[in-house]
């Protein structure tokens, strides 16, 4: 009897950690603020998935762990529990591998950076609305500087195409448990000439600071890159990310969640991205019955 008493314990702990989803971050400041409730925001990712997070209720616990990208990856691909990661961008190929919530968040996209005493050669890379023609092509004409990337890490399907046709001795990657500060580091302490970056992140890393560097659009590229929790496949992470869609839905178009948003931004900026998470959630929520 007292065995079987046990066996039923050790079975309804079992069931229990079971439901207790994973969240694994490569970012130290997103580390500190999930894992502490009076910690305060301070970007776009952070307030966005905080808010989401504090809704989500008490039935759904949250373990959120500090590993790189790359550790990230093979754990979400070995582990048979619920294990996530969050700001990720929907790619080709990630979609193939992984579940993605509906847009957490929507950023600017990427635009190339570069210091001032470069200006004078940008010229002949920019195209008539002076954006950067593509990235191979810019780097045919500066085939003796470099551009730092992060190792493993997307900047969505567009320009991740245009950097693997970039020579690779113009590319710096770096890894690490943080590799948005080590990129950032790398670039405002001017060891390499390029950097691509999220707008909002730039003035996150470079303290809002006027650095004398000019920053440029690439053609084509999306005019937005939207953020989502991303999961690994199984039918408690399905039961997550559901819970996950069902707070967005409540959410969009909120007060609270458009402020997520526009407190991080210049107020320049504040009613055009709210205009554009106003017509994403009408054109691809609504629409598609999501």
């Amino acid at each position: 009897m007292q065995q079987t008493i046990v066996m039923l314990f050790c079975i309804c702990v079992n069931a229990h950690a079971a439901q207790k989803v994973h969240i694994y971050l490569d970012d130290q400041l997103d580390f500190e603020l999930f894992n502490n409730a009076n910690s305060k925001p301070e970007n776009i990712a952070g307030a966005t998935n905080k808010l989401v997070f504090a809704n989500l209720g008490e039935n759904t616990q949250m373990i959120f762990s500090k590993a790189s990208f790359n550790r990230t990856i093979k754990i979400m691909e070995g582990a048979d529990f619920p294990a996530c990661t969050v700001n990720k961008i929907n790619t080709v190929d990630r979609k193939s591998k992984f579940l993605f919530s509906l847009p957490v968040n929507f950023y600017w996209s990427h635009k190339l950076y570069t210091y001032n005493n470069n200006k004078p050669d940008m010229q002949a890379v920019l195209n008539s609305r002076g954006e950067i023609s593509s990235l191979p092509e810019m780097f045919k004409e500066f085939q003796n500087k470099l551009i730092v990337i992060a190792d493993n890490f997307s900047y969505g399907d567009f320009l991740d195409t245009q950097l693997q046709k970039v020579d690779k001795h113009n590319l710096v990657i770096r890894g690490g448990s943080d590799h948005y500060e080590t990129v950032h580091r790398m670039f405002i302490l001017g060891r390499v000439d390029f950097l691509l970056s999220y707008p909002a992140e730039f003035h996150r890393y470079s303290n809002n600071q006027e650095l004398p560097v000019q920053s440029y659009h690439i053609a084509n590229a999306p005019k937005v890159v939207i953020g989502h929790i991303m999961c690994n496949k199984n039918a408690l992470s399905e039961k997550f990310i559901v819970k996950v869609n069902a707070v967005l839905m409540e959410l969009y178009l909120s007060q609270e969640f458009i402020e997520a948003h526009t407190d991080y931004l210049p107020a320049s900026e504040h009613s055009a991205l709210d205009d554009y998470i106003k017509g994403y959630y009408q054109n691809k929520v609504v629409k598609s019955g999501n």
